[in-house]
Order: C-alpha cells, then structure tokens, then sequence
C-alpha cells in the first residue's frame, strides 16, 4: 500500500486537495529491482522535459544535489528547498521542490547555501528541483490543477512566456463569493479586489507571481484574475477593464501540482511519499 504522510495550510486541506484533484494512471519506466536516484531523476527528466527549459529558465531545473547509486524509499515533496523544510526530510532519500537552491549556473557555495549543500550531502537527500517545467506542464501545472480544484473546466493554456505558457484561461460559472470562500476555506491569507460584477463566467490563473500576464489575460476577456503575489500595479487596468482580482498567495497556488504529483508514484507499492508543508503566508 502507498503510505502517505501529510503534514498540518492544515492536515485536512491536503487530503481535501488530494481527494479533489482526483486520480489519474501515469506509466512509468523504472529499473527491474531497486529505484535509484538516478532512475527516478531520468523519469522525472523526462516526464517534464526539463532539457527544454535549459536555456529559458533561471532555476537550475532536474536533479540538483544527490548520490546517483543511492536507493530510494522514501520520497518528500515541498515547494521551498528551505533548510526547514531539508531538517524535515532528514529522513527521507528524494526530495522534490518547485524553489531549488541553484538559480545560477555560477552561484557561490558559502553561508546559508553551503549549510543546505551540506545538510544534503551528510544526510543522503538527493533534491530534485522543477520550476518552469512544471508551471507549463499539461497535467502538473500548478494553474490548471488549480483550475480544476476549483471546480472550472474547459481550460485553454495562456501567460506565454519564451514560448510556453505557464498559466489557463478557464469557464468558471460560479458567483465570486462562492470562488473566494473555496479559496479561503484552504487559505486564510488571500487578497482580493472586488468591484465589479457578481458572476464569473471566465476566469485566467497564473500560480506564483503571475501578475505580469494581467494584460494577456485581459485580451481573452476575463471577468476575474487569480495570482499568487499581490500587485497594485494591476489595478488601473483592473478598474479600467472591470476585471476583480484575487490575491490567493504565492506559496498556496503553488502547492497544486507537486500535490498532483503524489500520483506519480502511487504505482510504487513500497514508496512512501510526503508532502512537507512550510506555508510561508506570502
């Protein structure tokens, strides 16, 4: 049996999001015997096509830290490679984040850095590390499974960025009331401008700081505007275009696909799987 393991946004909400997102069948090629780093990194590679965001990205994206040989066992997801969430997964062989710690290919290994390197090292945890390739991914998107938690459906991908688009235009049918309290249920820290009309009938969503795709996301005539970070900069074109915004924080919207993602070992029948939760309230 898969055992999961979930930390207390609250215990509730990620079972809820899990139960949400529902199930899905991901075919994958492991070695005959034992999982290696090396083994699960290469499917991963693979799966989010991290070679193709080589150039574009600004995170250092697939395997970052890890023994190649090393068996794994037990596998930890997060959205921050933060020392907190590393103390956490001491005991843990794989760790997958949407935040590495390498977002250069000449960063200096010193203070705050060489103590995660470190920690990795003397504690055997491979990270793991996927940014962009998961923000554009077709399935692990953390704006469409956000979409979808939010009960939206017919989903068109939008917020080009260098040729891949890391956000979705959805049809919501829902009154705004109703999409905040779903918000807020899981989330307490959410921002929100609201002035114009009641109901939503299109709606775009940008995970993270997505604000940048407002003005794309006003050409598909939407009624309303999801991001994480809060940006008042938007709120001219806001007024100007009658569009209302919510604020659901970068931290939150980004913990939908790394929760999808828990499927992708679901197959693996002695793999634990944890996802760590640090909310940072951002």
């Amino acid at each position: 049996m898969l055992r999961i393991q979930v930390c207390v946004l609250t215990v509730i909400t990620i079972f809820i999001l899990i139960e949400s997102l529902g199930a899905r069948e991901v075919t994958l090629r492991f070695g005959e015997f034992n999982l290696t780093v090396k083994e699960l990194s290469s499917n991963l590679d693979e799966i989010f096509k991290v070679k193709d965001y080589r150039n574009i990205d600004k995170s250092l994206n697939g395997l970052q830290v890890g023994n190649l040989e090393l068996e794994v066992k037990r596998v930890a997801l997060a959205v921050d490679a933060s020392m907190a969430t590393l103390r956490e997964s001491k005991d843990y062989d794989f760790l997958i984040t949407h935040h590495g710690i390498f977002w250069s290919k000449s960063e200096k290994i010193v203070s705050g850095m060489y103590e995660r390197v470190k920690w990795l090292i003397d504690n055997d945890l491979a990270l793991y590390c996927v940014h962009l390739p998961m923000d554009a991914h077709s399935v692990y998107s953390h704006s469409k499974v956000f979409s979808d938690f939010l009960g939206f459906h017919s989903p068109i991908p939008f917020a080009n960025y260098k040729g891949f688009n890391l956000g979705i235009i959805s049809i919501a049918g829902f009154n705004f009331s109703e999409i905040l309290k779903r918000i807020e249920t899981h989330n307490k820290h959410v921002l929100y401008y609201k002035k114009f009309k009641e109901y939503v009938e299109k709606v775009a969503i940008v995970s993270g700081s997505g604000y940048s795709f407002f003005e794309e996301a006003l050409e598909h005539g939407v009624d309303l505007f999801i991001t994480g970070d809060t940006s008042h900069q938007i709120y001219p074109l806001a007024e100007e275009y009658g569009v209302n915004l919510i604020f659901a924080g970068h931290y939150f919207t980004e913990t939908f696909g790394l929760i999808k993602l828990m499927e992708y070992f679901k197959i693996q029948k002695e793999l634990e799987v944890n996802f760590i939760l640090k909310d940072t309230n951002l």
